[in-house]
C-alpha cells in the first residue's frame, strides 16, 4: 500500500510540475522521473505488460528518441494534450521496456543486463548532444531559463547532464545487478 501512494506521488509530481514547462531542464527531470523510476517501480509493484522483450526494448527507444529531436519536444509542448501525449507515451513505453527487463518473461538476466545497457547507451545520446552543443537547441516554447538564474545554454546543459548521468546510474545499477545474478547463476549451475 505505501508503494502504490509513493508511486501516486511519484506520478503526480512527475506529470503535474508546473516548472517543466519554464525550464528545458525541469523538463528532463520529468522524463527522468517517469523513464528511469517510476516505470520500473511500476512494474516492481505487478503492473508488467506482457510484451516480447525485443519489441518492448524497441517501442522504448524509439519513442525515447523520438520525443528527444527538438522539433518532437516543442511541437509537445506547445499543448496540453501534445504533453500529455508525450509524457504518457514515454511512460508506457518505458513499462514495457522495463516490463521484458524485470518482468517474469522468459528471457535469462545476461540477456536482461544486454538489453539495459544497450537502452541505456542509445538514450544518452540527446543527452550527450545537448551537453555538449556550443548552441541552445533545445528550449521550451515557455522557456524563461533567466528566472531561474540560468541562460537556455546553461538550461539545455543541465537537461543533457541530467539525461546523462542520474539516468545511467539507473540503467547501469540495473544491468549490473542483472549481470551478478546471471554470473552467480551460471555459476552455481557450473559447481553443481
Amino acid at each position: 500500500m505505501a508503494l502504490g501512494s509513493a508511486l501516486l506521488a511519484l506520478l503526480a509530481v512527475a506529470l503535474l510540475w508546473p516548472v517543466a514547462r519554464l525550464l528545458f531542464a525541469a523538463h528532463m527531470g520529468q522524463h527522468l522521473l517517469l523513464i528511469a523510476i517510476a516505470a520500473p517501480l511500476l512494474v516492481l509493484a505487478g503492473l508488467e505488460i506482457r510484451i516480447s522483450p525485443l519489441v518492448g526494448w524497441g517501442m522504448f527507444v524509439s519513442i525515447f528518441l523520438f520525443w528527444h529531436w527538438p522539433a518532437a519536444f516543442r511541437w509537445a509542448a506547445e499543448s496540453r494534450y501534445g504533453e500529455v501525449l508525450e509524457l504518457g507515451s514515454l511512460l508506457a513505453a518505458a513499462c514495457c521496456f522495463w516490463s521484458g527487463a524485470l518482468g517474469t518473461n522468459r528471457l535469462g538476466d545476461g540477456a536482461r543486463a544486454l538489453m539495459v545497457m544497450t537502452a541505456a547507451v542509445l538514450t544518452d545520446l540527446p543527452g550527450v548532444v545537448m551537453l555538449f552543443s556550443p548552441v541552445a537547441i533545445c528550449t521550451m516554447p515557455a522557456e524563461d531559463a533567466g528566472r531561474f538564474g540560468l541562460t537556455p545554454l546553461t538550461d539545455q546543459e543541465l537537461a543533457g547532464l541530467l539525461m546523462w548521468v542520474p539516468a545511467n546510474l539507473v540503467f547501469f545499477g540495473v544491468a549490473a545487478f542483472l549481470f551478478v545474478r546471471w554470473i552467480g547463476a551460471s555459476h552455481s549451475a557450473v559447481t553443481s
